[in-house]
């Protein structure tokens, strides 16, 4: 028997974890991560949502997010951030974001845009060439889709639905909105009225109407759990070596005097 996918805000518990889990980073990095600042459940970023899942806590994705509203859960007045980025060309005009924007077309060997890419299953990692202090983390469970009705010509349509496979139902009877911009990196939300916003370009801002979207009894959370530990294995044996590295400088330079 399948278990319904259930769809709640984030809890007390859980923002405690995050915000624990977040000390590991300074700098640019923390200032990025520390949502909110003030110890409530309020605000959102990208940042926060990528962070959540790559440590075991599954958010909700766009569809989902609208899915949550079809089954009753009331968001009217707050926006949610999906965990999906979305890549319109390789760079960007608002210069926060040119590098990410070049790194991730790069990584995913991107060259042509004559529609826009979805990315979901990113994570993310330490980064200081980043104006952000993190940059994005590519590996084998992400999944990239052209997503053609994201396109800027389809800016300020009025549609129904969005499916599971990111294809948009236009309609003109519609009630909520698609916002797009024409080129650039962005990420995806649900605004206040529900709209959707494709568009925005700050990719640390936040706001106390935020609020963060849980799946729970969903499959994959284990494994992305499993993941993080093996992540942050891979940092602890990489710090190892480092203080190796630097013991055998230490030990060689008193043994002959040089480095």
């Amino acid at each position: 028997m399948q278990t319904k996918t259930q769809y709640k805000f984030i809890s007390p518990e859980e923002q405690s974890r995050f915000k624990e889990s977040i000390n590991q980073f300074s700098g640019k990095a923390y200032d990025s991560l520390n949502i909110p600042k003030d110890g409530s459940l309020n605000g959102s970023n990208v940042w926060k949502v990528l962070w959540l899942n790559q440590t075991g806590i599954r958010t909700a994705t766009i569809p989902e997010i609208y899915s949550a509203t079809d089954n009753g859960m009331n968001l009217r007045g707050t926006y949610e951030d999906g965990r999906e980025v979305i890549l319109r060309s390789n760079g960007d005009l608002f210069s926060n974001n040119n590098y990410l924007a070049q790194k991730l077309a790069e990584d995913l060997h991107l060259t042509n845009f004559d529609n826009p890419y979805i990315v979901k299953g990113l994570g993310i990692k330490r980064d200081e060439k980043s104006d952000y202090g993190l940059s994005f983390l590519v590996d084998n469970d992400i999944e990239v889709i052209k997503a053609k009705d994201f396109h800027h010509k389809n800016n300020r349509k009025k549609f129904t639905r969005i499916n599971e496979d990111y294809s948009i139902d236009f309609d003109k009877k519609g009630e909520i909105t698609f916002y797009a911009r024409e080129d650039g990196l962005s990420w995806l939300y649900v605004g206040v009225d529900c709209d959707l916003g494709s568009y925005v370009v700050h990719l640390a801002s936040s706001y106390d109407l935020g609020r963060v979207v849980v799946v729970s009894d969903a499959e994959g959370v284990q494994k992305i759990f499993e993941i993080y530990i093996s992540q942050l294995k891979q940092e602890a044996e990489k710090q190892k070596l480092e203080i190796e590295e630097k013991f055998s400088k230490a030990l060689r330079y008193l043994q002959t005097g040089k480095l």
